[in-house]
């Protein structure tokens, strides 16, 4: 190799030399220092008064949460002593369905075709009424009316709730209370069984 060539290389590689020590020389002045530092002074922190308005949606958010939560496995105690069955033809204008003291109410336009829908009451220890054909669809939501002068009074609201064949809760469905007259009200999308929670 001539002194030119070996001069040409060195100078290649210097760059490279000069970044690795420009390089080397930031990562230490960013370490931590290998002395002991002085603890640093406790500076009291700032009282912060949150917004009202913030507190309101989060208690709400908490409360829907605290609610949805509870009803796992909170079906409201009841002394149902009798099944009670019914069945109606309903098609596309809309109908009505009793089983005992609950009542199906489907909007016209809800059902595509006529569909015979049967109901049943059951008896238990909890409001239950179990409908058929299992997962039927509504385009349009049916109201669903559940009393439950049987039970045992809640204290608290009571809500309809989405139910699996082992009784697990699975929905809730957005439902008003009547305390008063010891029904509860709800807006439903689909069919199998619904119950009374708290």
């Amino acid at each position: 190799m001539t002194l030119t060539e070996n001069l040409t290389m060195h100078a290649r590689k210097r760059p490279y030399a000069r970044l690795t020590l420009v390089a080397l020389a930031f990562l230490l002045a960013c370490a931590e220092p290998t002395a002991p530092a002085t603890p640093a002074a406790v500076i009291a922190a700032p009282v912060v008064r949150p917004d009202a308005k913030l507190v309101d949606i989060t208690n709400g958010i908490l409360n829907v949460t605290n609610g949805i939560t509870t009803l796992l496995g909170d079906l409201l105690p009841c002394n149902v002593s009798t099944d009670q069955w019914n069945t109606a033809s309903i098609g596309p204008e809309g109908g009505r369905l009793n089983v005992g003291p609950h009542t199906l109410v489907i909007p016209r336009g809800a059902l595509r075709s006529r569909t015979q829908i049967t109901a049943h009451a059951v008896r238990g220890n909890n409001v239950r009424v179990e409908f058929s054909p299992t997962g039927l669809q509504f385009a349009q939501p049916a109201a669903l009316t559940l009393s439950y002068g049987v039970c045992k009074a809640p204290g608290k609201p009571v809500q309809v709730v989405y139910l699996k064949s082992d009784d697990k809760i699975t929905e809730t469905e957005p439902s008003k209370d009547y305390p008063q007259y010891k029904y509860v009200q709800a807006a439903i999308k689909h069919f199998s069984s619904y119950a009374v929670a708290y």
